[in-house]
């Protein structure tokens, strides 16, 4: 009899083996599409570029450039900042249009859900190009402010500058910074902030020691999305930006195409990588929690 049950019963070695199996298709998809572009692009940044050749020889010279030369550390640092204003200033926007959708809004809740991530169903190029029909000289909104009579000639700074990228980006990233928050404030129990109101807690005291520190895994992970899409973003820029909105993203793609640098662009590129990872890593750390209770 214990024999039967035995043969009837799947065993630990047949159970793993079957997870092994399920699990290979995702492996060979993160390997043959992520890993292995990234080994052939960490590899790459070691070569270096002679004449019109690359030369498969491994040396440091792409990383001491990106330190020595005067033009890539100071557009890497304000790459950041921008990534980093975008990234607050789409949470500041987002946060309380969540709030106010999840917990106020009974009657049109969905339909303002929809209204809200509607520009995810259009092309990103058709949103830059509504930007930039937007912000122009000739633009819509320097139009309606000639016409008002608020200014006397259109505005230079809504249009190739770095205002124009700053104000497009928002636009890209809101959406999923409002989709992050909205889905951790739909979490929080209902009973719990009635249970703080018959605990006496007034509307502020609730938000500040339930619902914000509840909500702060959406909060972390729509603030990495923001800052991820800003960080790596090249095209506003190209689109948008002018000489003044020139970012990291645009550095990268000029030495895979104009100057056909493949092995600084590597460099510079995995540059990039390593800072986009770490942010993802602090913020897993501090997001990884559903939410604490002060």
């Amino acid at each position: 009899m214990n024999s039967s049950i035995e043969n009837t019963c799947p065993g630990p070695k047949k159970s793993w083996n079957r997870a092994l199996l399920q699990g290979l298709p995702i492996f060979m998809w993160m390997l043959l599409l992520i890993l292995v572009p990234l080994a052939i692009m960490f590899v790459t940044s070691f070569f270096v570029k002679e004449g019109v050749q690359v030369v498969h020889r491994l040396t440091l010279r792409n990383y001491l450039e990106f330190f020595t030369n005067p033009i890539y550390l100071p557009i890497f640092f304000r790459t950041i900042f921008l990534a980093l204003s975008v990234s607050l200033t789409a949470l500041l926007l987002a946060y309380p249009l969540a709030f106010f959708i999840s917990r106020k809004v009974t009657r049109f809740r969905s339909q303002l859900y929809m209204m809200v991530i509607v520009p995810l169903w259009i092309s990103y190029l058709v949103r830059i190009v509504a930007w930039r029909t937007i912000l122009g000289r000739v633009g819509v909104l320097n139009s309606l402010l000639l016409a008002l009579g608020l200014i006397r000639e259109p505005l230079p700074f809504l249009i190739y500058s770095p205002f124009a990228v700053y104000l497009t980006l928002i636009h890209i990233a809101l959406p999923f910074v409002f989709i992050s928050v909205f889905s951790s404030l739909e979490k929080i129990p209902s009973n719990l902030l009635d249970a703080t109101s018959d605990l006496g807690a007034n509307s502020f005291q609730t938000f500040r020691h339930v619902i914000l520190p509840l909500s702060m895994p959406g909060v972390v992970s729509g603030f990495t999305l923001a800052f991820v899409i800003a960080l790596g973003d090249y095209i506003i820029p190209q689109q948008l930006g002018g000489l003044n909105g020139l970012m990291f993203g645009n550095l990268i793609v000029s030495q895979f195409g104009y100057a056909f640098n493949w092995p600084l662009g590597a460099a510079l590129g995995f540059i990039m990588f390593a800072v986009a990872v770490a942010i993802l890593f602090f913020s897993q750390k501090l997001g990884s929690s559903e939410g604490f209770l002060e």
